[in-house]
């Protein structure tokens, strides 16, 4: 137990084990975004009121045929808890940047949310459509977007969305540098 603890708390390894403990999250975003996919579109689809909704949608003029509005609110619904959970997490386990204000978690939530927006709503299909448009088959297409969007999230997350401002002391420090 205490090598486990002397490897987590060496200098040399601080990037490499966050970078594994981002992963980490990531997963659990995966089995949430899953299972809240599943959940909404097997479960809430046979509730009556989330039937008067895509009534009401239907009079708006909005198609609500077939699975197609069925798959976006899902896909909408468990990407905005995935990215939620993910802000809680990276906040908390893995950035640790500390006590805030409820303007600067807004700030951070919001920077997160367009992270995982830019890497998993646009630049992954983006990838995905350039991959299969040179034969590269989809499933390894999807994995060629994951090789690119998960380490640029890790950086966009780590070096925007949870940059921490510095503190007084360190800002001191830097004007007598």
């Amino acid at each position: 137990m205490n090598k486990i603890k002397a490897i987590l708390q060496n200098e040399k390894l601080a990037p490499l084990i966050q970078f594994i403990k981002f992963g980490l999250v990531g997963v659990s975003n995966t089995a949430i975004s899953y299972g809240v996919e599943m959940l909404c579109y097997y479960v809430l689809f046979k509730n009556s009121k989330f039937i008067g909704i895509l009534s009401f949608l239907s009079r708006l003029g909005i198609s609500t045929d077939g699975n197609n509005v069925k798959i976006v609110i899902t896909t909408i619904i468990a990407f905005v808890i995935s990215v939620t959970n993910s802000y809680f997490w990276n906040n908390r386990y893995v950035f640790g940047s500390g006590k805030k204000s409820f303007s600067e978690h807004f700030k951070t939530y919001f920077r997160t949310f367009a992270c995982y927006g830019i890497t998993g709503l646009i630049l992954s299909p983006i990838i995905k459509i350039l991959l299969t448009k040179i034969s590269v088959p989809f499933f390894i297409a999807s994995l060629g977007a994951l090789v690119i969007t998960i380490p640029l999230n890790f950086v966009m997350n780590k070096f925007w969305a949870f940059k921490s401002k510095p503190t007084k002391d360190e800002k001191d420090e830097d004007k007598t540098c």
